[in-house]
């Protein structure tokens, strides 16, 4: 968060800034030598930036930590106010789309957001570029629009150590589930290309299926309810991120087969050290 906000403050502040991003960012928006307004600047004649960083829920412990973070780090810069927000409905990208409008109305100075959708926050990100406003992608990455920076871990190749850790786990042999994300969003499509990857190197994996439950505990559970129905036997089930697996977690414990796999996952809060303390994961 520290980086993003550093790149963004850099962005706006102008070419005598020696760490500012390549003008590309803003080419042809006509914003970028225009003077601040004068409401943006304090009593003090040092202008002020308003900043607005949009999540995916506002409901999803992993999203509120990132919030945590991003205020945390607005904090080290004494003139930037940071708004968090993210839509009601979680994981709604025409919500996001109509909080990226909003904050274009209100002529923020810069937007992090991270898609709901990586290519259905397109069209929202090229208005926000058309305005002048920097973007920044945080956790997940946009498939289009100008973007200044995304700051996030290697989704794929965490997903891939994930999956040899699977495999070696398993000794090389056994039948194993895949629970996915949202679909069309890049932290779990890179997550599912590594997991996948990594299974196709050991011919003793077999891959039984793969189904997306939206990073969602509830969903997690009743996808992980269908693959106990549909699969007499299953060695291992991976997912992609710690709600799904929590959600798994329950169903197997509901069907009395928790004891018969091996839980792998991504992310971690309590609840999920909790279940590797107790050897659930």
């Amino acid at each position: 968060s520290v980086l993003a906000l550093s790149s963004l403050t850099g962005c706006t502040v102008g070419a005598d800034n020696a760490t500012a991003p390549a003008p590309e960012i803003q080419a042809g928006t006509g914003q970028e030598t225009q003077a601040a307004p004068a409401e943006a600047v304090s009593m003090d004649g040092v202008k002020t930036y308003d900043f607005v960083f949009i999540v995916k829920s506002m409901q999803f412990s992993f999203m509120l930590s990132m919030i945590d973070g991003a205020e945390a780090a607005a904090k080290l810069v004494p003139n930037i106010n940071i708004k968090c927000i993210g839509p009601e409905t979680p994981y709604s990208v025409e919500e996001q789309i109509q909080l990226v409008e909003q904050a274009i109305t209100d002529e923020a100075d810069a937007i992090l957001i991270c898609p709901a959708d990586s290519t259905g926050i397109v069209p929202a990100i090229e208005k926000a570029n058309a305005a002048g406003i920097p973007i920044a992608t945080p956790n997940t990455k946009a498939y289009g629009g100008n973007v200044l920076t995304w700051v996030g871990v290697d989704n794929y190749t965490v997903g891939y150590q994930l999956g040899q850790a699977m495999a070696e786990a398993l000794e090389g042999q056994g039948k194993v589930v895949l629970i996915e994300g949202t679909p069309g969003n890049s932290t779990s499509t890179e997550r599912v290309d590594g997991y996948k990857d990594a299974f196709a190197e050991h011919p003793g994996i077999e891959l039984l299926d793969s189904q997306p439950a939206d990073f969602n505990r509830e969903k997690g559970m009743t996808v992980m309810e269908n693959f106990l129905q549909r699969y007499p036997e299953i060695d291992g089930v991976v997912s992609c991120n710690k709600d799904m697996t929590m959600g798994a977690l329950e169903a197997c414990k509901a069907a009395g087969r928790l004891e018969e796999m091996i839980h792998i996952t991504f992310d971690v809060d309590n609840d999920c050290l909790d279940a590797i303390d107790a050897g659930e994961i």
